[in-house]
């Protein structure tokens, strides 16, 4: 499935809750989610309101990893992050074992069968968090295609200057 400018957010509701049922892959999910454009913040946002929203009503679920800081640390340095910058801002981190969902405001932690509230300074840490990696993504990324270009260009100057002349 492709998703586009009218992909509604029920659809990546549905996806959500497919994949804590055990009825869709993980990585389909993420896909789904990555697949958004970056002007397609305000789908991100929609989806984080209403997971919000039944979070909400539904009684509080503990983890008891949840409070074990190593293994926070531990699967934050393994995440891989998305942000959407228009209309509104937010983010996603894919850790090894969460999602997170953020746009500052509100963010949620989502586990399989488990949706987790995170409080409001905790959401605007996490889409800096996002903000930051893709930043330094995007830096690391123009370093590396600068260093491939230079070495195009020199192996070209290197190939070129061994072209005989035709006399």
């Amino acid at each position: 499935m492709t998703t586009d400018d009218t992909t509604p957010p029920a659809t990546l509701l549905r996806a959500v809750l497919d994949w804590q049922a055990g009825d869709l892959p993980r990585e389909a999910l993420v896909s789904r989610l990555s697949g958004l454009t970056p002007e397609q913040g305000d789908q991100v946002t929609g989806l984080l309101a209403e997971l919000h929203r039944r979070a909400g009503h539904a009684p509080a679920a503990h983890v008891a990893h949840d409070d074990d800081t190593a293994s926070w640390r531990e699967e934050l340095m393994a995440c891989r992050a998305r942000t959407w910058p228009f209309p509104q801002a937010a983010g996603l981190l894919v850790g090894p074992s969460v999602l997170i969902l953020t746009d500052g405001t509100r963010g949620l932690v989502l586990r399989e069968q488990v949706v987790r509230p995170l409080p409001m300074s905790v959401s605007s840490s996490l889409l800096l968090l996002c903000q930051t990696i893709v930043m330094a993504q995007h830096a690391v990324d123009r370093q590396e295609l600068g260093s491939l270009r230079q070495q195009r260009i020199e192996s070209s100057s290197t190939s070129l200057s061994e072209i005989e002349i035709i006399r």
